[in-house]
Formats: C-alpha cells, structure tokens, sequence
C-alpha cells in the first residue's frame, strides 16, 4: 500500500475449535425467530464490546422457498432494536450475473428486507456500507474485478468478516460455490480454495440464474462467524437428531493444519484478486484477536458434536473426499468446517410421524390446475409438515398416458407449477412426488398403493390424507377400496377429502352420505366448500363477534335486506356438459352462496372448535324456509344454446335445454334475530364483471324524521376481487356554503390488501392445510348438505319439471334479466350511486 506494507492474507481460523453448534427450530416461525435472534445477538454482542465496525456477509439463497425465508430473517433482523446500523457494513457473498428481473438479484433480496425494514423503523444503512457487485456490468470479468477492488478496500479498512450467512443448498454448494463447478477441473477448486481472498467466476446447472459471482472460500475461513441455513434435503443429508454434544471424531483433527502460518500463507495475491489489504501492525492485532477469541473457545468447551450427530457417513464422507484430492470436496462446506467453528439451524424432523397426501385422479383437470397446484404452494410456503410425501394415483383406464411419476411430471402438472415456483423449486418438490396406478376394484393394485404408501413411511406412524379429486359417481368405490386395502388406523390417522357436488337433490345426497358413513366416521370426511375458505369469508366471523358494537347491528331491527351476489363474466365454454345437468343453482347458490349467508346469520357460537361452529350453521339453516318458484327468477344467457355440447344435450333431450345460468332467490327464516328480513341471493354467468359481494342493507329512518329522505346505509363485504369490507354512511357535505342538512355518501374502507401481509393462501391451500392440523370447522358436515338440499329441492323440482317456467334470456354482459331486478326491488332493496342518489352505480366501487 501507499506505506510500503504488502497485501497479504491471513489464514485465518486455523487455532479455532473447529466444530458445529446446533440451533433446532420446532417449527417454521421458530426458524425465522432463532435465526434472527442469533444474527441480532452477534450484532449486539460485538456492538457492546467493540466501537469496531460489525462486517456482514450475506449469500443469497437458490429457489423462491429458501429466498423468501432469507428474507424473513434479514427483515427481522433489520426490524431489531438497539443496534447502531451506522457501524455496520454488509456486503454479497454472491451475486448472480444475466438475471432478467431484479426481484432474482441478490442484491435486492438484502435491500428489500434488511435495508427496507431498518428504513421502517426510520433508520438507515449508510449507503455506502452496502457492498454489492455491480451485475449490470459489460462482462462478468470486470464485474468480478470491480468487486474485489471493493472488497478489498473494506478488509482493508473494516478487517475480516464478523458473521457470515450462508444456505446449504440441495447440492451441497454454499455461497454459489458449485460443487458441479469445481469437480472434475483441480484449476477451479484451487482458486475457490486459495488462501488469497479472491472474486470467483462460478455456474450452476441445478438453479436458476446459472452465472455467479462468488468470493472464494477464504472470506468464509476468515469470518469470525459462520452461520448456514439447512433445509429441505440438505438437512437430512448433513444433520440427524442427537442430543449428544462431544468433540469431532479424529478423522476431523488429524486434518487440521498448524496453528501458525505457514510461509506460502503471506504470498502475494494473484493479479486480479481481492485480498485482505493489512498493514503489518494491522495483521499483528487480528492475529491476536483471532488467537484469543480460540482460546476463548477452547477454554468454554462450546458445544460440538460427535460425528454421529453429523449425517454420520454422509459428512465423514465429505471431511476425507478432498483434502487429499486436487479437484476438491463433495461440498464446500466440509472444507469450511476444517478451519471454522460453523453454527447451523435446521427445523426439527418429526421422528414420530409421517404424512401421506394421496391425490385419486391425481392425472385429471382438477387435480392438475387445483389440487396439486395447492399441494406445491403449501411446500413453497414451508407449510408442509417435515416429513411428507404426495403419493398421486389413477386408473390407467381413464388416462393411459400417464403411467409413472416422470410422465404425470412433464405431461400434467410441470406447465402449470412452473409458473409458481424457480427450477430449484420444481426440483425439489418432484422428489416429494411418487405416481402409483391403481384400480379401486383390484384388491391387487389397491396393496400395492399401500405398500407404497408404507415404505416412504417406514417405523414412523403412518398418517394419511386421501383427496378424491374424482368425479362423484367414484366417491363409494374410493372410500370402499381406502377402508379394505389403505387404511393406516389405528397405527396412524386417516382424513378423507371429498370435492362438491355432494349430491344433486336431498335424495342423492343422502345417498352421498350413506355411502360415506358405511366406511368412514364423520370426523374423518372433510366435505370442501371452497369459497368457506376465501380470505373475507373467513373475516366474517372476526368482524361480528370480534367487535361487538359492530355484530349488534346484524338484526332485524336495523337491517332492511341482506343481498349477497356471485358475477362470473364467462360462460360455460369448456365444460357445457357437466354445468347443463347442475345449473347455476345447484353449482353455485346452494353451495358457495348458503355457506357464506350462514355465517352472516348465525349466533355466536360457544367456541371456534369445528362442532361449535358447525352447530351454529345448522340451526340457521334449519329456520331457512324452502324457496317457493314464486321467490325465484332464472335467466339463460344468449348463445347458450349454440354450445355444441348443448346441442348434443338437446338431441339427446329431444327439447331445448331450460338448465339457468342465472338465478335470483330471495330467502326468509323465522327466528328472533332475522324475521321478516328478504334474503337475496343473486348469482350468473356471462355477468358485466366478476365479483362475489355480501350487502347488508340498513333501514331508512322514518320519512319525516331529521335526515328521514337520505339513502340507506350499507355495509359491503367484498369477498372478490380486492377483498375489502366497507361501510357505506352519511356524512355532511363539505364546504362554505352548505347547510346542515346537506349531507352525503361516503365510506369507511377496509382494504385488506393495504395491509400488507404478504401473499394470501389461496382457497384450496388453507383447506389441504386445515385437514393436515385436523382443523374441521372450514368444512361441511353432513347435516349441513341436506339441510341446504332441503332448502332448494322443492324449487329445483318445480324448475325442472315439464310445465316449469322457461328460463329468460339476457345479453352477454349486462345484468341478467329484467324481471330479476323486479323481483329484487319488490323486496324494498334499493341501488344507489356514489352520492347517493339511486341509480345502478353502487356495484363499481372498487
């Protein structure tokens, strides 16, 4: 440097207890809480006792699930208190280099956390702490010298790393170094091994974004502390369950070197590195430190464990493969740990059970655009239990094509997940993955399914969720054959899922229900209801019972009519067939519709356990009065009957379909909270818009009262899109000139998306969530189904018998038939603008 002193490199942990300490997180929170509380503790541990700048390196992570955990922690970290950001530096461990979005960039994941969250306090990382590579350069060459010209200045300046944060990918690299990269070519491993701190070139086949810029391990030796991130695989493959902490077997310190350097240790860096720039008074105090600190080490005898608490042959495997190899180790890591003292944190492996998800039908629509779509985004959540496999079944009579894992892979399921997740993700979820064919009447096929199932679990208690996500004519036959062939009690639990329609009158729904319970106890069929799980419906018992000033509004003597309204703007296309024998009524308002008016108007239940609430569902539906064809309008949009599946229908038929793709009832129930309330339901295709929305409709005050001419108030809970609840009132118009009577509509909105509370579960995740917690209170019960069918049998007979009404026909787009709105407003519900003037306005705030 200017005075003289050469850049050299210290080898840095040589003295140093080399070990692993083990952080065990019992769940996925727990993860993200230990981890953050042990990179907070670093910083405040070093912060207390030195006025010495705290270095941070951070890698970023491969694949959406590890990044978005990563980001987790670092936003915990940077949301921590009592930590003086202005003595802090961070700097990459890696960057990846030809990203196409920036959200993939490393550099964004740190300063969209961690810089983010420290800025939320109303704090700051002065910009120029902030070390990143510069990925937008010419070429990665000059990136890489730009980059350790940085590095370089902040070792100089700052000294080694005090705490580096690494993943252990599922390859075993670490901080993009691959050990793809380095096997096979001595010339690569040299560099990434060299005692220089140098910048690498590195690329990847296994993960997204194949070119790297990583430092080479020297800057991982050199840290004062090495913390890597297990998971997934990688967990299992470096890490089992001990309790037992002892020192490392021999293997490990016959391979330490010498405390003091050796001679080639204070070479020159090669032109082109990025080396820790010390001054020789400058080497001589980090040489103490680094001595002391591993005395202080020795003398406290942390924690280490014995090789059998490491992945026994796995890691002893990798501690001998390449110290004596010129073309280096199986992992990087394994390197690391010869001169390091490493603190890793893994989530708990459940070593008592074991979690099944069996998908029938696994090769069909709905199990290729929903269910396992849900299953992956569960996994891309880390809200799948540790130890878990989905087992996908079907007949190979219905889909012959699909006859192993890597055909139901590429042919059904990789087009739609790929939109969700990286590469990595993709890969490591297909490792969950195992297709079985079977035939639910070959008592053969049926054993080998669960033999199957039973060697992925092995000694651990084998717990099982069955998802017939089949057509219902095969529920039976599938319960039957789980009972006989693939029951798992009471060695373990066993859930069966079973999709809509249940049943298509009260007689074959109770049929449905016969069938069910002749092989299967009530508590064990989770009967889904999606919309039970959107996002606002769900809200709906929160804001009744959680706010008490708000749920005594719910009653007949303030509500004038309660509407709720289901819009689809497509059609049947597709699926003209299967919607021609159900109709709109029974697809959607019997179902979807009742579920969510029930949590509108019933009780308080004793508790939020599944039966309480259940119980109080029940009874509302049981005061609900059957429809009379009186109370009902259909519609049928224009052009349904020139559907080539309908016109199949209607040759079959011998006359034109009168199956409605729109439908307005209104309800009445006969208790003391809601007599004499018209229950509007409205739902159809081919709409003005998609929504779905609940509108209690509050009274009108009397005509000659004060304010007695005003529009009503409202309360709107949007369950789609853009979830929100909003409260429609009346307020005094603004300005120098109004008068006291002047008032006006506005609205008190809760928008849920401003809360920001990261990506909503979709509908069929938290369900498949809920039966893995054995949560059944989001699911329908059997009692449930037939009152509902109880409800519209009498009205679906009437419809659908040879003198009932012809459905009317309404235009694509508009909203429905004319006698509908007649029909509503015969009830006393009223439309209003904005403003509050009555008009068709009130259905587009959004």
């Amino acid at each position: 440097d200017a005075a003289g002193h050469p850049f050299v490199f210290l080898a840095l942990g040589a003295a140093a207890a080399m070990g692993v300490d083990r952080i065990v997180a019992g769940s996925e929170a727990d993860y993200i809480e230990k981890a953050r509380r042990y990179v907070v503790g670093c910083l405040r541990k070093q912060q207390v006792s030195s006025m010495a700048s705290f270095v941070l390196g951070v890698s970023g992570a491969n694949g959406r699930v590890r990044r978005s955990r990563m980001r987790e922690i670092l936003s915990g970290v940077g949301a921590a208190q009592g930590i003086d950001w202005s003595r802090v530096v961070v700097f990459l461990l890696d960057e990846r280099y030809g990203y196409e979005k920036l959200e993939d960039s490393n550099a964004d994941l740190v300063s969209g956390s961690l810089l983010k969250a420290i800025e939320d306090k109303g704090e700051s990382l002065p910009p120029d702490n902030f070390i990143t590579p510069d990925a937008t350069a010419s070429s990665r060459e000059a990136c890489a010298k730009a980059y350790g010209e940085k590095l370089r200045e902040v070792f100089s300046k700052h000294g080694p790393p005090d705490l580096v944060l690494v993943t252990l990918g599922s390859d075993l690299s670490i901080a993009s170094v691959f050990p793809e990269w380095y096997r096979g070519n001595p010339a690569r491993w040299e560099a990434a091994s060299a005692k220089e701190c140098d910048v690498l070139l590195t690329e990847t086949t296994h993960f997204e974004v194949p070119q790297r810029i990583a430092v080479n391990l020297s800057v991982l030796r050199a840290a004062k502390g090495f913390f890597v991130f297990l998971g997934g695989q990688s967990a299992k493959q470096i890490v089992q369950e001990s309790d037992s902490y002892e020192e490392l077997d021999m293997v490990m310190a016959n391979s330490l070197e010498e405390t003091s350097p050796k001679a080639d240790d204070w070479a020159q860096p090669s032109i082109g590195s990025a080396a820790f720039s010390l001054t020789g008074s400058q080497t001589v105090q980090l040489c103490n430190e680094i001595l002391q600190e591993a005395a202080h080490q020795k003398c406290d005898r942390l924690r280490r464990p014995s090789m059998s608490s490491l992945a026994g042959d796995a890691l002893r495997d990798h501690l001998k493969d390449g110290f004596d190899r010129p073309d280096g180790p199986a992992s990087p890591l394994s390197y690391v740990m010869k001169y390091c003292f490493v603190t890793t944190i893994h989530l708990h492996e459940d070593k008592e059970n074991h979690f099944g998800l069996i998908v029938f039908g696994a090769a069909g629509d709905l199990a290729k655009k929903k269910t396992l779509p849900a299953i992956f985004n569960l996994y891309m959540t880390r809200c799948l239990p540790t130890n878990v496999h989905v087992v996908c079944c079907d007949d190979l009579a219905y889909h012959g094509d699909i006859t192993s894992t890597d055909d139901l892979w590429q042919r059904r399921l990789e087009p739609y997940l790929k939109k969700e997740g990286d590469a990595t993700d993709l890969e490591e979820f297909r490792k969950m993955l195992t297709f079985v064919p079977i035939r639910l009447d070959d008592a053969a096929a049926m054993g080998q399914l669960h033999q199957a199932i039973c060697d992925l679990s092995g000694t651990l208690r084998d717990n099982r969720v069955f998802y017939l996500a089949q057509p219902p004519f095969l529920f039976d036959k599938s319960v039957r054959a789980i009972r006989e062939h693939c029951w798992s009690e009471p060695g373990g639990w066993v859930r069966v899922i079973v999709e809509k329609p249940f049943g298509r009158d009260l007689a074959s729904a109770r049929e449905l229900t016969d069938k069910l319970a002749a092989h299967l106890a009530e508590r064990q069929i989770y009967r889904i209801d999606h919309y039970l799980a959107k996002t606002m419906v769900l809200n709906i018992l929160t804001l009744r019972f959680a706010n008490r000033e708000l749920g005594r509004l719910f009653h007949a003597d303030s509500v004038a009519n309660i509407r709720i309204t289901f819009k689809e703007d497509i059609g049947v296309e597709g699926r003209a067939g299967y919607f021609d024998n159900y109709g709109i009524i029974r697809d959607i308002m019997q179902n979807h519709l009742l579920q969510l008016l029930t949590l509108i108007l019933m009780e308080s239940p004793a508790s939020l356990s599944a039966e309480d609430v259940r119980n109080e569902k029940v009874k509302v539906l049981k005061q609900i009065r059957p429809v009379e064809v009186r109370d009902c309008v259909t519609g049928q949009y224009e052009g349904y009957q020139d559907d080539p599946q309908i016109k199949e229908v209607n040759k079959r038929k011998g006359y034109a379909s009168k199956c409605p793709t729109f439908a307005t009832c209104v309800l009445y129930l006969d208790n003391e909270r809601w007599s004499g309330v018209p229950l509007i339901l409205k739902a159809g295709k081919y709409m003005e818009d998609r929504s779905t929305r609940a509108r209690l409709q509050f009274k009108r005050a009397p005509p000659n009262s004060l304010f007695g001419d005003q529009p009503q108030n409202e309360l709107v809970i949007r369950v789609q899109p853009n979830e929100a609840i909003y409260y429609r009132l009346l307020a005094k118009t603004p300005g120098i000139s109004s008068r006291a009577h002047e008032v006006r509509r506005t609205q008190l909105d809760l928008d849920l998306k401003s809360l920001d509370t990261g990506r909503a579960p979709e509908a069929y995740e938290k369900l498949i969530h809920d039966v893995l917690k054995g949560e059944g209170h989001n699911f329908v019960r059997a009692d449930e189904v037939e009152e509902g069918w109880r409800i519209f049998d009498p009205l679906l007979r009437a419809l659908e018998s040879e003198d009932g009404p012809t459905p009317f026909t309404y235009e694509k787009g508009s909203r429905g038939p004319r006698e509908a709105d007649e029909l509503i407003n015969s009830t006393g519900f009223r439309r209003y603008t904005m403003t509050g003037v009555q008009g068709l306005a009130q259905d587009h705030f959004d």
